[in-house]
């Protein structure tokens, strides 16, 4: 650029020859070119332009040489509307400008294209105090400004991925393990509490009485930490119990270069659910065990029940006493319903494989029966109102686990205050479907649900009756009676002088029933 600025006709330029350049000019042009910064000059009221050997890459093949000697306003008419303004008030009132990674596109060969500027425009006085031009140094940031967005871009995209990951994950930083990043999973995980920035003894307080912050300490020295099926159980709000989880996870110490540990990586997936399949599976092989003992005890019972109705049937033949008599006549009724239990008890283990026409009022009144002495001794009246008389075409054995279902959770609600349980039939039409049927209905008197209550029962493993409930009954009713086209329905409440749970049956004349999709638990429950 020094012997292009030697070699040019300045004579042409309102600048003139370089023999008659003022001092301050040769100075601030020898400067500029003697620089490795891009620097640019524009001198004089024409804004004639200067710049060094630096400067060049920035203005490209487009505008070099051509710029040299050229007015501004001349070189840059795609950008002198931005900058334009910028040189006037620098050129008239000495203001000098700072900019830094600003976009101004330029063209370049032959396009416009984006480009990031950090620059400044600066006066250059003479001794009277006039400004004589502007003195621009810069650097083209276009490279480096890419370079952040692409790994913006990219750290987004990995964000993303680790968002969208089908485990939880969260990165914890120094000694104190604050919460520095994690994904929806993890949030779900502890209840979408506020976590980021905080020490997870501040963040999770329940963690640290688990003892899950000792384990942290350690791996920060250095060591990973595996664990599986370990159990963590999330704070829900005050006054609620915690959400008992399961979780297999690996605390993975995070490495500097100079492998220095900065943090821990947290990894892992929630198997609560593959655990609580695992404990249904153990209970339902022991269901299933216990169903296969009912039915072979049932059995045997059958044969001493015919010799004992027999031997009833004879006393009662040869009793003089009259009150002898009515003793034997109590005893012969007590006697079939023992009959009617074991009966109902080999029925449950022995399902058709195929539909049969079966009496609704059958099927009602065989699952009543196995809870007779229970609603003796419960205080419990029982009012039934049985209207449908056409047979319903049915798995009998499933349909009667379901009602006996219904029936021993209305006890249940009912247990130690008493009550009264409604049962009913009648002839109906789901109207969604057009399908005529039978409805059962199956009301009680008891506490009630609540809305969030109502709105799970039919979730598999959820209950509300503690360790003595398999939260599975309801489920394997539900999948029964979609099985059989039918529809089952509830309705409760939980007011008090009001409460009390409401389920309808509905089932097509022709319900048929398919395989069941659940088999070894049906099996298992209809054991139980």
């Amino acid at each position: 650029m020094a012997e292009l600025v030697r070699n040019f006709d300045w004579s042409q330029t309102p600048v003139g020859a370089i023999e008659g350049w003022p001092e301050l000019l040769l100075n601030t042009v020898n400067t500029l070119l003697s620089s490795r910064q891009p620097m640019f000059l524009w001198w004089g009221k024409d804004l004639i332009q200067f710049y060094n050997d630096a400067y060049r890459p920035c203005i490209g093949a487009d505008k070099h040489p051509s710029a040299l000697g050229r007015r501004g306003a001349e070189c840059w008419p795609e950008i002198w509307g931005v900058i334009g303004p910028l040189i006037e008030n620098v050129m008239t009132k000495g203001a000098a400008h700072w900019s830094e990674d600003q976009l101004i596109p330029i063209y370049r060969d032959g396009k416009l294209v984006d480009v990031y500027w950090t620059f400044s425009y600066s006066p250059v006085w003479d001794a009277e105090g006039n400004i004589c031009g502007t003195l621009v140094i810069c650097s083209d940031t276009t490279g480096r400004i890419q370079a952040e967005n692409a790994t913006i871009k990219e750290r987004s995209r990995l964000l993303e991925v680790l968002k969208q990951a089908p485990v939880f994950f969260a990165l914890l930083q120094g000694p104190d393990h604050v919460i520095s990043l994690v994904n929806s999973l993890y949030l779900r995980l502890v209840n979408n509490r506020d976590v980021i920035g905080k020490p997870v003894r501040v963040a999770l307080p329940d963690a640290a009485e688990q003892g899950y912050v000792d384990i942290l300490d350690r791996v920060y020295e250095g060591e990973p930490y595996v664990g599986r099926g370990a159990r963590f159980d999330v704070y829900a709000g005050e006054g609620v119990q915690p959400d008992e989880r399961y979780l297999d996870f690996i605390y993975q110490p995070l490495r500097e270069i100079d492998n220095s540990v900065s943090g821990i990586i947290v990894l892992g997936v929630d198997v609560t659910d593959r655990k609580r399949a695992q404990d249904v599976l153990l209970q339902t092989e022991k269901l299933a065990a216990v169903g296969r003992l009912a039915s072979s005890i049932a059995h045997e019972i059958n044969n001493p029940l015919e010799a004992v109705t027999n031997l009833l049937y004879l006393a009662q033949r040869t009793a003089v006493n009259p009150e002898t008599k009515s003793y034997l006549a109590t005893a012969e009724v007590e006697l079939r319903r023992m009959s009617a239990i074991t009966n109902q008890t080999l029925r449950f283990h022995r399902q058709r494989s195929s539909p049969a026409p079966t009496q609704p009022e059958d099927l009602l009144e065989n699952a009543v029966s196995i809870y007779q002495g229970r609603l003796n001794n419960s205080s419990i009246e029982v009012s039934r109102r049985i209207r449908a008389s056409q047979p319903v075409v049915c798995l009998d054995g499933e349909i009667r686990q379901v009602l006996n279902n219904l029936v021993g959770n209305a006890i249940d609600a009912m247990a130690g205050v008493g009550g009264r349980l409604f049962l009913r039939t009648r002839e109906g039409t789901d109207w969604t479907s057009g399908a005529r049927g039978i409805i059962f209905t199956v009301a009680d008197t008891g506490t009630g649900m609540r809305p969030e209550t109502v709105a799970r029962i039919f979730e598999p493993f959820f209950t509300t009756k503690g360790l003595s409930g398999t939260g599975l009954g309801l489920w394997v009713s539900d999948d029964i009676v979609r099985r059989h086209r039918g529809k089952l329905r509830v309705k409760s409440t939980s007011k008090p002088g009001q409460s009390g749970t409401v389920f309808a049956l509905f089932l097509p004349f022709d319900s048929g029933g398919q395989q069941p999709v659940h088999d070894s638990l049906s099996v298992a429950t209809r054991g139980l």
